[in-house]
């Protein structure tokens, strides 16, 4: 009975090496997670849990495996109906094995999946482009390494031959192409869009004479807000394909031309300081570049001044041109200037999409 007992005892030592390799494992989690702040949570535990029963439980099956196949081949010094018989040790379910270390796999994908989202994405990336990432450039990568660890799996530890995922079918393909086509084409404009950069989150675009703030790019499309607080989504194929007008770049401040008229009678002069005391006066108005106020042209019924002033960004011009506006109404009941019919207040001109 001497192997009988040499079977168990390597079965024990197999038990009882789990919580060991368990231990050890959760113990580098905490040193790493409260000294270098790594982000191992619930999916590195999974992992290291199916990881620590699986390599005891496998050196285990593997070594006991190989001494019965030796002693299968030398007399056994047990008797069995007048026979000689090696003693079987116990052997776990292969279903078992394959299965936790299909989990370990897995949550090991997960893991690292979760590791490069954040020193790769969030810290590299943004670092060195001096962008945020783009979300959906990440999840093309988590898609990867997700999707590798499940060929793994089913190659590697249930020995699936794939071939035959392969389609079969040209009417196949060809349907499938057609049905795609759409979806490819915005993500590969996406990705486009991601490498000459002609935007970032949190800039104003003109899309169709509609002004939209970029808020973030998925696999499909721009997600982008309007003024009003209100979500559009935008194809990307539509932004990549048309001209890019941004309107926070190459700088987030913004210049705001007001038209404004008055009677002839007015000297120009008067006009130019009761224009330019508005503007320096009214709310969000930058003083560096200085407001700027021209004659612009004569008309039948007034005068047209323009007045240019520039804003920090896009989401300062509805209060600057209604403080403006406001203050040449004062200014010019101060100073007994008499305002005729005027322009609506217009953005400096940028480069309109083409048609």
């Amino acid at each position: 009975m001497e192997i009988a007992r040499q079977y168990t005892l390597e079965l024990v030592c197999a038990l009882l090496f789990i919580p060991v390799l368990l231990s050890t494992g959760l113990a580098v989690r905490r040193v790493l997670v409260n000294r270098y702040r790594v982000p191992l949570g619930i999916r590195y535990k999974i992992a290291c849990a199916a990881l620590s029963a699986h390599l005891p439980l496998y050196i285990y099956q593997w070594t006991v495996e190989s001494q019965f196949a030796a002693r299968a081949k030398t007399p056994s010094d047990v008797a069995m109906d007048n026979a000689t018989a090696p003693v079987h040790p116990f052997l776990f379910p292969e279903a078992l094995l394959q299965g936790l270390l299909a989990v370990s796999i897995l949550f090991c994908a997960l893991t690292l999946v979760q590791l490069v989202r954040k020193y790769f994405w969030d810290d590299w990336f943004e670092r060195t482009m001096e962008a945020e990432a783009p979300k959906f450039l990440s999840d093309i990568g988590s898609a990867c390494i997700v999707g590798l660890s499940l060929v793994l799996i089913a190659t590697g530890v249930y020995h699936k031959d794939l071939s035959g995922l392969e389609l079969g079918s040209t009417v196949s393909v060809a349907v499938l192409g057609f049905a795609s086509q759409d979806l490819l084409g915005n993500l590969l404009s996406g990705i486009a869009l991601q490498i000459s950069s002609p935007f970032k989150k949190g800039d104003w675009l003109l899309i169709n004479s509609r002004r939209l703030q970029v808020q973030e790019v998925n696999w499909r499309s721009t997600r982008m807000r309007s003024p009003e607080n209100v979500l559009v989504d935008v194809p990307n194929k539509s932004i990549a394909g048309g001209t890019i007008v941004n309107l926070s770049a190459p700088t987030s401040e913004r210049a705001l031309r007001v038209t404004v008229g008055f009677d002839h009678g007015a000297a120009p002069e008067d006009v130019k300081a009761c224009l330019l005391s508005a503007a320096n006066s009214a709310r969000n108005v930058l003083s560096t570049p200085a407001p700027k106020a021209a004659l612009k042209d004569f008309a039948e019924a007034a005068i047209h001044y323009e007045l240019v002033f520039w804003v920090a960004n896009e989401d300062s011009l509805m209060e600057a041109s209604d403080s403006v506006q406001t203050g040449i109404w004062h200014a010019a009941k101060r100073s007994g200037l008499k305002l005729a019919v005027s322009a609506p207040p217009t953005p400096a001109p940028h480069p309109q999409p083409a048609r």
